[in-house]
């Protein structure tokens, strides 16, 4: 066998396997309300978007909607995403569709990077859990409402 088709076949090879060190983003939080974790990949093509998106919160207060105190996170609850320059700033939001009540869960991070450390990302998150006796914009109660500072770093 020719070197020319080792080395080929090599190179071949080689592009079928996923890359190495793809690179994750991961943010954690965990006080006397609120403990989370969120995790997801960079899309391979572009390096910004961001896929597979996945985490877990656990609201402690007693006055939670049992629909939201353990939510497993996912990409259909993921509505926005940015990140520009030092800024990281997700928007995470779901709810209970058609159930009476109808109940809402909004999760938002805001986050900076110094130029230090730009791989990690330091700010607050706002939880909002609201519910109502119908799908309308009032009246709500908000049993949770919270603020606190979150972590970020990429991978």
């Amino acid at each position: 066998m020719s070197m020319k088709a080792i080395i080929g076949g090599m190179l071949l090879l080689a592009s079928a396997l996923p890359a190495v060190g793809a690179t994750r983003i991961y943010c954690a939080a965990a006080d006397d309300v609120v403990k989370m974790s969120i995790e997801s990949a960079f899309a391979a093509r572009d390096g910004k978007r961001l896929v597979h998106f996945r985490g877990i919160t656990d609201i402690k207060s007693p006055e939670a909607p049992a629909a939201f105190r353990n939510l497993k996170l996912n990409s259909a609850m993921l509505k926005q995403a940015w990140m520009d320059g030092n800024d990281l700033r997700l928007q995470i939001y779901t709810d209970t569709r058609d159930a009476n009540p109808f109940e809402t869960f909004e999760l938002s991070v805001v986050t900076k990077s110094t130029a230090k450390d730009p791989d990690r990302f330091s700010g607050r998150y706002m939880l909002t859990v609201s519910s109502a006796d119908q799908k309308k914009a009032a009246p709500r109660t908000v049993p949770v409402s919270h603020e606190a500072a979150i972590f970020c770093e990429i991978k």
